[in-house]
């Protein structure tokens, strides 16, 4: 069987990678179109922002996020492919503020290949955890300082100084809205905050995210939650096992994701000095996720279209 992500080791990378900037400038050209230029003054740059985003995506897929190795990679083996790379410190600065914009693409890109059909309400609901630095470093951390950001991982049996990325998925492993938090506050209590807004729709998560007190607020706001209360929580009845199997099934496709996700794009690990720095990191790493979906198929149309009959 072949796996969403093989492309990455067994097609040619400049093929993958001409794909992603190709599908990244029409998206990136049709977010100008609807909200204008982004740059509001001055020529554009030589290297230009579409570029920045796709570079981005290559040292975060293939190089787990080593700028400097990533950079250095691209300039010696693959020097007319992006002949107006600017310098590590440049290129770092331009990325960082490429972020949000990292996500609108990557929102855009999903709606416009129908990744999530509009009519689909069915999410699934889980988190990871981001540290930001070693626990016994933590006092002497600068990107983030306070003790919201002191938790624990409790299915891992170890301590936490840093986020909480909180994301929900398709039933078929697309991501669809995430939320970074610090990780002290328990999962069921950034609920309300995740899906302020967010309309209709069934949620689908953990033991972890069994919020009785959040739930009738939620539903106000047309958003069902289901989330089996813990077995040992002798307030509420423990929900029978053929439905815990059954909703156990369903969620092993978002559990699938975030292992993708730490495996191949080791979202755990993001090596940001900064907060903004950060929060692009894993926008990126979404984005270059999501776009596994669509770039497996075109793929395998140019491996048709290119092969003789």
């Amino acid at each position: 069987m072949t796996g969403r992500t093989d492309f990455i080791t067994a097609s040619c990378w400049e093929d993958v990678w001409t794909i992603w900037y190709v599908l990244v400038d029409d998206a990136y050209q049709a977010l100008e179109r609807h909200y204008g230029r982004w740059r509001r003054s001055g020529p554009p740059p030589v290297f230009s922002d579409s570029e920045v985003i796709a570079v981005a995506l290559i040292i975060d897929t293939w190089f787990h996020g080593h700028e400097a190795l990533g950079l250095a990679f691209l300039r010696q083996y693959h020097p007319t492919l992006f002949p107006h790379l600017p310098p590590d410190g440049w290129f770092n600065a331009r990325r960082t503020r490429l972020g949000p914009l990292s996500d609108q693409i990557r929102r855009l890109l999903t709606h416009h290949y129908g990744l999530i059909a509009p009519d689909d309400p069915d999410r699934l609901i889980d988190s990871a955890p981001i540290p930001v630095c070693t626990y016994t470093r933590a006092g002497e951390n600068q990107t983030v300082t306070g003790s919201d950001y002191f938790g624990v991982m409790k299915s891992r049996g170890a301590k936490l100084f840093g986020l909480r990325l909180h994301l929900t998925t398709t039933t078929g492993q697309v991501v669809d809205d995430w939320l970074l938090a610090p990780a002290a506050p328990h999962d069921s209590q950034v609920m309300p905050a995740f899906f302020e807004g967010r309309g209709e729709c069934v949620v689908l998560g953990d033991g972890a995210f069994h919020n009785p007190v959040a739930e009738p607020v939620l539903q106000a706001h047309e958003v069902v939650v289901f989330a089996p209360p813990r077995r040992d929580n002798r307030s509420r009845p423990s929900w029978p096992a053929p439905v815990r199997r059954l909703l156990g099934r369903v969620r092993r496709q978002i559990e699938t994701a975030l292992s993708v996700l730490t495996t191949v794009f080791d979202i755990e690990r993001p090596r940001s000095r900064s907060l903004a720095g950060l929060v692009c990191r894993i926008s990126t790493r979404l984005l270059a996720y999501n776009l596994c979906f669509i770039t497996g198929p075109l793929l395998a149309q140019l491996s048709s279209a290119t092969t003789p009959n």
